[in-house]
């Protein structure tokens, strides 16, 4: 596997290459389809053990393919295994707490997988953009660069906590490039079956995209770690960019090493029933 799958964010690191994963993921020749039916399999280990959970990010500009990736991984997988959240802009109440206040309630309980589509790190990215909008977090502008990694630091310790009481994080950046996110928007503007996607806030945004880049490197940069690392996937193949998911989930979850209990013990009464039913 080559070191730019993984983001380790190293002084004057760039981020993965495509070139770099498609000549990787030819070689191994990896098939989506095993794979995801591997990940079903793993996270039903994860379901009846009990004793772990397991927090999967995606953050990404618009068309990189969050949705797409999240529906072909998982397609396997037991519904009642996986809760899925998707944060949008946080409503008036959402806003009036600190900036990681919503996304706690949605963290996985112990046999639980839980998919953020976007999380608590728009409150690094969006805002930081457009800092405009931390004025309804009462908070006054202008922001120094020290409350950017105060932040990072605040989100660097709750994860830290999550890993220690059990929940690993893993989280993936979905990496568009400027010219494929360009072609995907259009062709949702040009595409009847696609028009319900398109919307034209998402061109609008295109005109920040030198400083979305800066704060995405900050935002990796300063939150990547040994216990809840960044995996950056380029995204121009979106076939080559779910299987490198997958892989990459399937590895976690069998590093996990999730056990399926055996029978729990029975009164006398219950072997009873249990000889009724059942010819030794």
């Amino acid at each position: 596997m080559p070191s730019v799958k993984i983001f380790r964010h190293q002084t004057g690191q760039t981020r993965p290459q495509f070139s770099d994963l498609q000549k990787w993921c030819e070689q191994q020749n990896k098939s989506l389809k095993s794979l995801t039916k591997k990940l079903a399999d793993l996270t039903t280990d994860l379901q009846a053990e009990k004793k772990q959970s397991l927090l999967v990010i995606f953050q990404a500009l618009d068309a990189a393919g969050k949705d797409s990736t999240m529906r072909n991984v998982f397609r396997y997988c037991d519904p009642s295994a996986i809760n899925t959240h998707s944060f949008k802009t946080p409503s008036k109440k959402e806003s009036s707490h600190d900036f990681m206040w919503r996304c706690y309630p949605h963290f996985p309980a112990q046999g639980e997988l839980s998919i953020f589509n976007r999380s608590y790190y728009e409150e690094t990215l969006v805002v930081r953009v457009h800092p405009e909008f931390l004025s309804s977090q009462n908070i006054h502008l202008p922001v120094k660069k020290s409350f950017w990694q105060q932040r990072f630091k605040f989100i660097n310790a709750v994860e830290e906590h999550l890993t220690q009481s059990g929940t690993q994080v893993i989280k993936f950046m979905l990496d568009i490039d400027k010219d494929t996110q360009k072609k995907r928007l259009i062709r949702r503007y040009a595409r009847q079956d696609k028009n319900w996607k398109f919307n034209i806030n998402d061109l609008k945004e295109r005109q920040h995209w030198q400083q979305y880049q800066l704060a995405f490197d900050d935002m990796l940069k300063s939150t990547s770690s040994e216990h809840a690392p960044w995996y950056v996937i380029p995204a121009q193949n979106k076939d080559m960019m779910r299987t490198l998911v997958a892989d990459i989930l399937v590895k976690k979850l069998k590093k996990m090493n999730c056990q399926r209990p055996g029978l729990a013990d029975m009164t006398e009464g219950e072997l009873k029933i249990l000889a009724e039913h059942v010819s030794v």
